[in-house]
């Protein structure tokens, strides 16, 4: 099951009134400006010995993101500053 995604750790319910948009605190997608949903994901290759992990979906174009994605990200980010 998919929810959207508040980070601000607050009720949003008592944050703004019900009849208010979408809040600043919902993660947009990177790419098309979407919004990103958490979706529980199962990985059975892995090694991890982690069966399941949280990812997220972008319901407008379908990005996913998740935890090995953002490492692979982070370490390529990495190696491009060290070039400079």
């Amino acid at each position: 099951m998919a929810r959207a995604v508040i980070f601000s750790g607050k009720d949003p319910k008592k944050e703004r009134p019900a009849a208010a948009g979408p809040s600043a605190d919902q993660v947009r997608c990177w790419r098309c400006r979407g919004l990103m949903i958490v979706e529980s994901s199962f990985d059975f290759t892995g090694d991890a010995g982690q069966l399941d992990c949280l990812t997220q979906r972008c319901v407008q174009c379908g990005e996913v993101i998740d935890p090995v994605i953002l490492q692979n990200r982070r370490l390529q980010l990495e190696k491009n500053l060290a070039r400079m």
